[in-house]
């Protein structure tokens, strides 16, 4: 549902040809407002909508276009249902034709009532509610998804941003932040867009830096997260957006405006912005153009912290919440709420359904490609002076390998394609459909696939386990003379790994060779070996703890009994097989159960 409100609810402040809503203050006597405004939807919830509606008209003499506009936005949290014993068509339907289209008298109203009241096998008086239960004012307020008094005023402040950006012509966005989201949400939407690094000059501009959109068709290039070079020198400079929108070219159009107005919620998620537009604005002088200038150090959109936030006594339950839990809150409570601040700056991401431009880019998004991992429309990688945005990434152990599906060609696209990837650093597999009548040689990627009905699953795995042993070699390498330090009883790999910025393949290679035969040493000198087994290294001493207490269950041990041994010595499940066979144990299944199944040691 669109956050705008009604245009006559715009409040603006005009002045040397520029334009800015008039936003409203987290102040005392906002936040009782806006409380009470809360609390009479509360109030009302099982009543008829239209005793709320009454109630709200008495309240607007305060200050009209400010409290309509935060009805407007409550309104939209509410849910109202027609209640009544007959649908309300059918009862009206039925008495006209009852009383042959009018009643002339009284009489000949009561008898059409019943007559219609028998048919519905109701009352007269529960036809006569039905009969006009579907106006908004009869009908119920079912539910009402409250808020709390600051989100509703900080709503209130991006609904008047939004309302004014949907009479923009043309934006500027400069973003220090993350700028991703928001060109996402630009390629969905379809406008025209030009995107420059934010620190280059004008000559390098007019000399084509600019990477413009579109091959044909004039909207946006598709964008992403970027490569390892270029985009982090983007995020860490900023990148400089501009928006043409039909205003500027032709005439006003809704769907610009309404894509317009939806970029700036995105926006606010970028960290460090500049917002420039020109707004299209009616007045006793005609139209103008009048500027609209706005940044992220903007308080209006900053929820503010209470002055004495009472966190959870526990220091885990804070940083836990972090990820977006209200803490201490009551329905409508201002006072009674305790938010962590870092949370107030969120906005909940759009759900998007992942969309495919042809059947074979939706046949491989279905694929299962080993361990590596699919991901459709990833990122922006930068092509020299443009931007790239292949149809997929595939992403194992910290190695991505992009892959681009070639289904058709025009001469000019497919000459900017290739131009395209001539620039691009990282790996790019080329999917491309031999019905083009083109070589390998015509293009620059190092690994080409020619597809016809099916795609080649085998010869893209090929591909990708060469990925794999070149960036296991290259772990490898880095981490051969490294010092790992192994302390503890249970020593994740993962965790080790991640700590070095290697695949764990490589530091099982390097790990096996080290342990093979010898253990590692404390300063105190006292040796301790280790096991390495799948993605951990386990002591050996807590190996035969483990050991003793398998021995322990003799003959009737069920691999259910070992599950519980194992859960008390915090063992991983994926350790469960490999430890039992590390130690000499079998398990003999009759079944699925896990407790049928017999565990008995074959070895010492």
């Amino acid at each position: 549902m669109s956050d705008l409100l009604t245009s006559d609810l715009l409040v603006t402040r005009i002045s040397h040809g520029k334009i800015k809503p008039t936003y409203v203050s987290f102040d005392t006597e906002n936040l009782e407002l806006a409380k009470l405004l809360i609390e009479t939807f509360e109030q009302h919830v099982g009543k008829p909508y239209g005793d709320l509606l009454s109630e709200l008209e008495g309240l607007e003499e305060m200050n009209y276009r400010f409290i309509r506009g935060l009805a407007q936005l409550l309104g939209r949290k509410t849910v109202i249902e027609t209640a009544a014993a007959v649908d309300p068509s059918a009862a009206r339907e039925a008495v006209f034709e009852a009383c042959g289209g009018m009643a002339l008298s009284t009489q000949e109203r009561d008898d059409a009532l019943e007559k219609a009241a028998e048919k519905f096998a109701v009352s007269v008086p529960e036809l006569e509610e039905a009969l006009w239960a579907d106006l908004e004012e009869n009908q119920v307020l079912k539910s009402f998804d409250s808020i709390s008094p600051a989100e509703l005023l900080r709503k209130y402040n991006i609904s008047l941003t939004q309302t004014l950006l949907f009479k923009a012509v043309d934006m500027d966005i400069r973003i220090t932040g993350d700028y991703q989201k928001i060109l996402w949400r630009i390629l969905k939407t379809g406008l025209m867009y030009t995107l420059e690094d934010a620190g280059e000059t004008g000559e390098e501009a007019e000399e084509g830096k600019k990477i413009e959109n579109g091959d044909k068709t004039g909207k946006g290039e598709k964008t992403g997260k970027g490569d390892k070079t270029g985009v982090e020198k983007r995020t860490k400079e900023g990148v400089h957006l501009h928006l043409d929108g039909p205003a500027s070219l032709f005439k006003m159009s809704e769907r610009y405006g309404n894509s317009f107005a939806r970029l700036f919620p995105v926006l606010l998620k970028a960290g460090g912005w500049e917002l420039k537009a020109g707004i299209l604005h009616k007045g006793y002088q005609g139209k103008r153009i009048l500027e609209f200038a706005l940044d992220s150090s903007e308080k209006a959109f900053r929820l503010p912290v209470p002055a004495r936030p009472e966190y959870p006594e526990a220091k885990t339950e804070y940083s836990a919440s972090i990820s977006g839990t209200r803490l201490g809150e009551t329905r409508a409570g201002y006072e009674t709420e305790t938010r962590i601040p870092k949370v107030n700056m969120e906005i909940p991401d759009e759900k998007e359904s992942i969309t495919y431009d042809s059947a074979v880019e939706k046949i491989f998004g279905g694929l299962k490609l080993g361990s590596w991992e699919i991901r459709r429309e990833p990122t922006v990688l930068k092509a020299g002076k443009y931007a790239f945005v292949p149809d997929f990434a595939l992403e194992r152990d910290g190695t991505v390998v992009y892959l681009e599906i070639v289904g058709f060609w025009t001469s000019e696209y497919l000459e900017k394609k290739i131009g395209k990837l001539k620039e691009v650093r990282e790996p790019v597999i080329l999917l491309i459909n031999r019905k083009l009548k083109c070589s390998e040689k015509d293009f620059p990627a190092r690994d080409v696939i020619f597809y016809e009905k099916k795609i080649p699953v085998n010869e893209v795995m090929q591909i990708l386990r060469r990925y794999e042993a070149e960036k296991r070699a290259e772990d490898r390498e880095k981490v051969q003379d490294a010092e790992i330090p192994l302390n503890g009883e249970i020593i994740s790999l993962e965790a080790i790994s991640k700590e070095k910025g290697i695949g764990t393949d490589a530091l099982k290679d390097v790990l096996s060779k080290r342990l093979e035969g010898s253990g590692e040493s404390k300063e105190s000198g006292e040796s301790e070996e280790y096991v390495l087994l799948e993605n951990y290294v386990l002591l050996r001493a807590l190996l035969e703890k483990v050991d003793r207490e398998l021995e322990k269950l003799e003959n009737s041990g069920t691999y259910a009994d070992a599950v519980k041994v194992f859960e008390r010595f915090e063992l991983d499940r994926s350790l469960y097989y490999p430890v039992l066979e590390e130690l000499g144990y079998k398990v003999s299944w009759a079944g699925l159960s896990e407790d049928d199944a017999k565990v008995r040691k074959e070895k010492a």
